[in-house]
Parts: C-alpha cells; sequence; structure tokens
C-alpha cells in the first residue's frame, strides 16, 4: 500500500469506528472530540497499517507528519501557531492549551475527523449583521474628527464590514 492509500484505509476505519465525543461546552452546548477520544483509534488503525504521526511545534507553525513505516512516504498537514492567555495560567499552561489544541486540529484533519463547527452553535447570523450595522453607525460618528489618512483607513474599514477593524477604530476614537 502506498502512503496515500494508507491515509485513506486509516481515514475509512475512523469514520466506521464509531468514536464517541467526550468534550462538552456547557456554554454553547455541543460536545467535541479530546485527543483521549481518538487517539486510542488512530494508534490502533496506525498499528495495523504500519505508519506513525508524529506532531511538532515552531514558535510559527505546527505539523502532524504521516508517515509510512514500511517504506518512505510522508504525508505532512500544517497549522499556523497560535497563542492563548488563560486567566490564572503560566506561560507554559498557555503553550500547553495552544499544542494541546492545535495536536488536535492536526488529527482532525488528518483523519479528516468532521463536527459541527463550534461557531455554528454561537453565531446568529442576523445578530452578527445587526452587530456589523451598529459599529458603521457608531464609527460614522467620529469621523468628523479624523484626518484624512485616518478617513481613508476608516472608509476601507466600513466598507469591507471589517469588524476587528471598526471595533479598534471606535477604541482609539472614545
Amino acid at each position: 500500500m502506498t502512503v496515500f492509500e494508507k491515509l485513506n484505509e486509516a481515514r475509512l476505519r475512523f469514520q466506521n469506528a464509531g468514536v464517541k465525543k467526550s468534550g462538552h461546552n456547557k456554554f454553547a452546548g455541543y460536545t467535541y472530540y479530546e485527543l483521549a477520544d481518538i487517539l486510542p483509534f488512530i494508534n490502533q488503525i496506525a498499528n495495523e497499517l504500519k505508519f506513525c504521526c508524529v506532531v511538532n511545534f515552531t514558535p510559527e507553525l505546527a505539523t502532524l507528519d504521516f508517515c509510512d513505516l514500511e517504506g518512505d512516504g510522508r504525508i505532512q498537514f500544517t497549522s499556523p501557531m497560535s497563542n492563548a492567555s488563560l486567566k490564572g495560567c503560566h506561560e507554559v499552561q498557555n503553550l500547553g492549551a495552544v499544542e494541546t489544541y492545535i495536536k488536535r486540529y492536526l488529527y482532525q484533519n488528518c483523519f479528516e475527523i468532521v463536527e459541527a463547527d463550534a461557531l455554528d452553535g454561537v453565531m446568529d447570523p442576523n445578530n452578527a449583521e445587526a452587530e456589523v450595522e451598529s459599529l458603521i453607525a457608531q464609527v460614522k460618528t467620529k469621523m468628523s474628527t479624523m484626518t484624512d489618512e485616518q478617513l481613508d483607513f476608516t472608509n476601507k474599514a466600513i466598507s469591507a464590514r471589517d469588524v476587528g477593524k471598526l471595533k479598534t477604530i471606535l477604541s482609539k476614537y472614545k
């Protein structure tokens, strides 16, 4: 079997394994896979099909290498690194949280483990649109005090309906 055939077979076996989700977000009311849910199944499949997965982290990038143990085939999955600032946690604990989340997402990407997007459960498109309209209205009240350069930036943010930039503008013009 080629490395691609092994990956395809592993994906099928995982999807047919009936893995249950044990993670639960009480705030948003959805369940999700934790590493403890998926790794035992993946490791068993890896042993049967003769592959292994190796996860590495650099300051910029996280990688999961799907490696064929019977040949030199390898498929790499990547994700940009991120940061966390959890309340009451030390810097190393924040790093551990980020690595755990990204590792889970790498495995989900590699094995095409699907679940409802967490944002789907908490986002209301009507509320999001109302928020954008409210931000635009608030920003427009501040435009009379802006320089030409600031007006150009603001108009671009309004045209793009960029919530992040609109919030930044409002925070600077309180």
